[in-house]
């Protein structure tokens, strides 16, 4: 097993379970592009490292996936046999990673605005990439960014408690917390009210955005791109099942973390592949069962 797959399976992440779906190299691949990503995030949080050394870490990864020195046998290896042999792009990885630089010295965002230039830069443009790997055309983009904006605002709100009081971070806005009378206090010490719900639930319906609009960007692709990204519809339909289940449950991040089992996951990878097809219209099961075509 090679040190990408270890990582990946390891993660027991919702992304690991769907890739089962992809064809041996793309899976390969995929994992990779995942152990990076997953490096890259785990530098930022990594205990007992200094500002200073996360920060050259993950310059390190910038020489990396930019191949401006060789790499090391292992991740970074293979990693850099990704970036070669894809020829990915760069600027999406590179955006990634100052998304994660922009969290060693953490900062609210102010703005919805801030908050989804930093969506963009560690979800969509992770979104990007992967459907690069996948084998999707430029076309997926704009789905990619839109389900990496929705995915993101779920972990946002999944996790904002242990964000706040183990990490410093903030990433609801500023903006949108003073329109609700919320505080950083409140979320720091885990103040579950009405203020705080109707917070939650405004941030919720801008995630719910996002969904819709991946979901539209996915019905108008093409089936080979369908086909390509049968992985993130997946996560799309896996995440949209954590939002509904905060939904239902008013939000109360603060007691309970939301997941899915992985019977349900395996449901919306099987959801995810009929989705993907294209089925024959009337007309056309009618000339299936020998009745006469229209010329």
């Amino acid at each position: 097993m090679s040190e990408a797959d270890t990582i990946t399976s390891n993660a027991k992440s919702n992304l690991a379970f769907t890739l089962m779906d992809l064809p041996e190299e793309r899976r390969q691949n995929m994992a990779r592009l995942y152990a990076f990503c997953r490096i890259v995030d785990d530098i930022v949080d990594e205990p007992g490292m200094t500002p200073e050394e996360r920060h050259a870490a993950l310059d390190r990864w910038v020489e990396i996936i930019t191949c401006k020195f060789p790499a090391m046998p292992g991740i970074e290896a293979e990693v850099q046999k990704l970036m070669v042999e894809m020829q990915l792009d760069t600027a999406p990885l590179l955006e990634l990673i100052n998304g994660c630089r922009s969290d060693i010295s953490p900062r609210q965002p102010q703005t919805r605005q801030e908050l989804l230039h930093y969506a963009y830069q560690v979800a969509a443009c992770v979104g990007i990439a992967s459907a690069a790997v996948m084998g999707a055309s430029p076309a997926a983009r704009d789905y990619a960014m839109a389900l990496g904006y929705a995915l993101q605002l779920v972990n946002i709100l999944r996790d904002v408690a242990e964000d706040c009081r183990k990490h410093g971070r903030v990433y609801l806005p500023a903006d949108d917390m003073e329109l609700f009378g919320v505080t950083v206090d409140d979320i720091y010490n885990q103040r579950y009210n009405y203020r705080m719900r109707q917070l939650l639930a405004y941030e919720a319906a801008l995630a719910e955005k996002y969904f819709c609009e991946s979901e539209e960007l996915y019905q108008a692709m093409s089936v080979e791109d369908r086909n390509a990204l049968i992985p993130a519809q997946a996560m799309s339909l896996i995440y949209h099942n954590v939002l509904e289940k905060m939904q239902d449950d008013e939000y109360r991040v603060f007691e309970r973390r939301y997941s899915v089992n992985n019977f349900r996951k395996l449901w919306f990878l099987l959801r995810a592949r009929i989705g993907s097809f294209e089925f024959p219209s009337i007309a056309e099961w009618g000339f299936l069962y020998g009745e006469k075509k229209d010329s």
